[in-house]
């Protein structure tokens, strides 16, 4: 992937070292004279990062600005660059640090400003982007660090230690203090730096979370080997920096593994209702043609169970929608009862169940079709009773019939159990 990214040079400084040096590693590099201006554009066309110079001096009307700016960027990093002519010590107005990602100088050397870059690209390429414009999400409630080999964290700013609880560990393996971290803070002095990052990351629980090298000058080729190595690192963070860049810059990391987890409890709350029907809490009907496509080769030895409740539309007409769902309900729980947890189960129309049972013989599948259609019929439902007609078809081996035709046939055979009068179960022969 070519990232894109809007250069915003309101302050007229000289990025000709920054320009080149993303161009020569591929980056797409558009440029606006103002963060006004800059909006149109990320209005218009996809951005990936969004680089904006910080003036010197900063007037009302670029505050009022930027801020939009940064609504409208969402979950686009948006990275500060600074003129090192100001001196690396300048003040950083406090709102800029809240709301950038990442800060830079304009004398950057080009292999960390290509680190840098690529981590924030990274990152962001784990989102839907699509989904998550659509989301508002504050960072809200209590946060955990763990910093790991450090003798003191005097680099961190106090907008990082706010909500936050700080773990200090000096020591390699622990097992407590790690499952519910937000982030990890790893110094590379330590000679088990490497063997820490890999360790964490290997857990389950801390798939998905920022683990960061932290380096002084001497020790920096180092950290750069490493997080080149893939050991797990999401990135590195010089401590002589100004303390507010890294305090922005593990604030984003932070904010960017929240989404992440918002991003995941979406996807599989998405997978789970498309899969599963919320009236009789067995699969839907999507599912199961899905399952189907998936599994075309693997059904010899297999049972076709088709359910169709008796008289349900009169039931549905004297008692009303709510009482015929929660008979449904109740069906399908007593269909359950009598099924493996390796049969698939799925509600095929509005009150036809069907039934899968892999790898079973002819007299079994038949017991089980008798069975449910028993217990059925000898319980009641608020003294209402209940009963099922089923059709069977078994996918014996040396047949060439299809999984699609054995459905068709047990289909038939349920047909032809309710035309006999219900509460009946017909076999294939």
């Amino acid at each position: 992937m070519v990232a894109r990214v809007l250069v915003v040079n309101e302050s007229k400084a000289d990025l000709s070292k920054i320009s080149s040096e993303l161009k020569k590693h591929y980056f797409a590099l558009l440029f606006s004279k103002s963060v006004e201006d800059s909006l149109r554009i990320i209005n218009s066309q996809s951005i990936d990062i969004v680089m904006v110079s910080v003036p010197p001096k900063i007037s009302n009307i670029f505050q009022d600005f930027f801020s939009i700016l940064r609504q409208q960027c969402s979950v686009t990093p948006i990275v500060g660059i600074l003129d090192s002519k100001n001196g690396k010590d300048a003040d950083i107005p406090h709102f800029f640090c809240a709301a950038m990602d990442d800060f830079i100088y304009t004398d950057v050397k080009g292999s960390t400003l290509v680190d840098r870059m690529n981590a924030l690209v990274k990152i962001k390429d784990r989102f839907d982007e699509s989904l998550l414009n659509r989301m508002h999400i504050g960072e809200t409630g209590e946060r955990k660090i763990v910093s790991i080999f450090h003798d003191n964290v005097d680099f961190l700013h106090e907008s990082v230690l706010k909500n936050t609880e700080l773990v200090m560990l000096n020591t390699w393996p622990v097992i407590d203090n790690l499952h519910n971290a937000d982030l990890f803070l790893i110094s590379m002095t330590h000679e088990q730096a490497n063997e820490c990052c890999a360790g964490i990351r290997l857990r389950k629980a801390n798939r998905y979370k920022p683990i960061v090298f932290t380096f002084y000058k001497d020790v920096q080729e180092k950290a750069k080997r490493s997080m080149r190595l893939n050991f797990g690192c999401s990135d590195i963070i010089n401590l002589n920096s100004n303390r507010m860049i890294i305090a922005s810059r593990i604030n984003s990391l932070i904010k960017y593994k929240r989404l992440h987890e918002v991003f995941s409890m979406k996807i599989k709350k998405s997978l789970y209702l498309s899969a599963v029907d919320s009236t009789t809490e067995v699969y839907s009907r999507s599912f199961f043609e899905d399952y189907l496509k998936m599994n075309t080769n693997s059904f010899v030895g297999s049972a076709i169970l088709m359910i169709d409740i008796d008289k349900f539309k009169f039931i549905n007409d004297k008692f009303g929608h709510s009482f015929a769902d929660s008979m449904l309900k109740y069906i399908s729980n007593n269909i359950k009862r009598y099924v493996r947890s390796s049969d698939v189960i799925a509600r095929y129309g509005g009150d036809e169940f069907i039934i899968i049972m892999g790898k079973v013989d002819k007299l079994t599948a038949i017991d089980i079709a008798h069975r449910i259609q028993k217990k059925i019929e000898s319980s009641y439902f608020h003294e209402v009773q209940c009963t099922v007609s089923v059709g069977v078809c078994c996918l014996e081996s040396g047949e060439k019939m299809s999984i699609q035709d054995a459905i068709s046939v047990a289909d038939k055979f349920m047909y032809i159990a309710k035309q006999s009068g219900g509460n009946s179960v017909k076999i294939c022969a």
